[in-house]
């Protein structure tokens, strides 16, 4: 008599353990591994000015190269005028886990501070010369993240201050 409920638990447990790991949930994406830098190809778009406006909006977006992983948190992102002065990205907001299948990619939006005119003028305003970017957690293995506009032309973004505001990574789609 006393196997039957042993059974009976073990079953349960088969069960809940098959459906969950079914199921396309971020706490089951915690069981995968977190994304590198070295298996994400990024790219940042710019996107058109509104009028009226000192702020620019912009996307930084990665593809999962490598295999399945979990993009969990903010990756680290600066724009560098050669050597010298840059803009870090900053976190705006909680992030939620992105599952990310080899091919499946996570999009950033992002606000700056751009000049009102049609040049810098400010002190605190260069033109970049090139971004970088880091997934979450894997700081230190910077790559390098094209910048184009929303033609996918080659681009270059004026940035006034040293922060840019990120929204939470979301999956594309």
């Amino acid at each position: 008599m006393r196997k039957r409920p042993l059974t009976a638990a073990a079953l349960a447990v088969l069960a809940l353990s098959g459906g969950l790991v079914a199921c396309d949930d971020p706490r089951v994406d915690a069981l995968h591994a977190k994304c590198a830098t070295k298996d994400l190809k990024w790219k940042v778009t710019v996107l058109k000015k509104k009028a009226r406006t000192t702020h620019r909006e912009g996307r930084l977006s990665a593809v999962n190269t490598g295999g399945k992983c979990v993009f969990g948190g903010y990756p680290a992102f600066r724009v560098y005028l050669g050597k010298g002065p840059f803009a870090n990205g900053v976190g705006q907001g909680r992030t939620r886990p992105v599952g990310l299948a080899s091919g499946g990619s996570v999009v950033i939006d992002f606000r700056y501070r751009d000049p009102a005119g049609a040049r810098p003028a400010l002190d605190d305003c260069f033109t970049n010369g090139h971004a970088v970017a880091a997934a979450p957690r894997d700081t230190g293995n910077d790559a390098m993240a094209p910048i184009q506009d929303e033609k996918g032309r080659e681009t270059g973004m004026d940035v006034c201050g040293d922060v840019i505001r990120m929204a939470p990574p979301r999956a594309a789609g």
